[in-house]
């Protein structure tokens, strides 16, 4: 979080270190990131994943991440007239842009390569070992050990906080969709009781929603 909130240079002509903090702290947040999930990886604990879990999985985050991307498609197509709100906004502007690295191939494949092993591995295990992992059996019993409230366990005030919580981490544009897919998510937590699945579906949405990005160049979803 703390890389993620470094702030650009607004001075014009600045090094693109500052111009684009993004090209290198994205990076660098990856890295660090796997290596504190590494390094405590013994104190995970996830439940044997069936052939259904990864299927469940695989439909929640394809559906999850279509309905994120939906609003601004048809707002695209002028079937919807702009309302941000409601993710009725182009998400052509402002972004994570590899573009600037055209004039190199290979620093532009790195970039782009980094940038969806970021989403669819550092950031999908990194969010459900906090938001489903932790977060949800914390709320869901108060008074236990997290680590002794079974996975899954069904609880009004934990799904209410997560779903807030993760809708808030997200822009405004975002915000609406985020609380769709959080609730998808969370209905799959609580059908498989595994977060492994929960992991499966983050990934899988956040990659195909970096297709979707390099397809259409609508860099504002980044």
């Amino acid at each position: 979080m703390l890389l993620s909130s470094v702030l650009k240079s607004e001075v014009p002509g600045a090094p693109w270190y500052w111009a684009h903090p993004e090209q290198w702290s994205y990076p660098v947040q990856t890295l660090v990131t796997l290596a504190a999930v590494a390094f405590w990886w013994r104190q995970y604990k996830f439940t044997p994943l069936t052939a259904r879990h990864v299927a469940w999985a695989v439909i929640a985050g394809t559906v999850g991440i279509v309905l994120w991307i939906l609003p601004s498609w048809l707002y695209d197509r002028n079937v919807v007239p702009e309302n941000e709100w409601l993710g009725f906004t182009s998400r052509s502007g402002d972004g994570f842009d590899p573009t600037m690295w055209a004039d190199s191939p290979g620093v532009y494949w790195s970039v782009v390569a980094m940038r969806l092993f970021r989403m669819t591995v550092a950031v999908a295990f990194a969010e459900e070992l906090f938001w489903r992992g932790f977060l949800w059996r914390t709320v869901s019993d108060p008074y236990r050990d997290f680590h002794q409230v079974p996975f899954g366990l069904w609880n009004w005030k934990a799904l209410a906080f997560t779903v807030a919580l993760f809708t808030f981490a997200h822009g405004t544009p975002d915000r609406l969709a985020a609380v769709v897919w959080c609730l998808i998510v969370s209905w799959l937590y609580v059908r498989t009781k595994s977060v492994g699945a929960c992991v499966i579906a983050h990934a899988v949405s956040n990659l195909i929603l970096g297709i979707y990005v390099m397809i259409t160049r609508q860099w504002g979803f980044w």
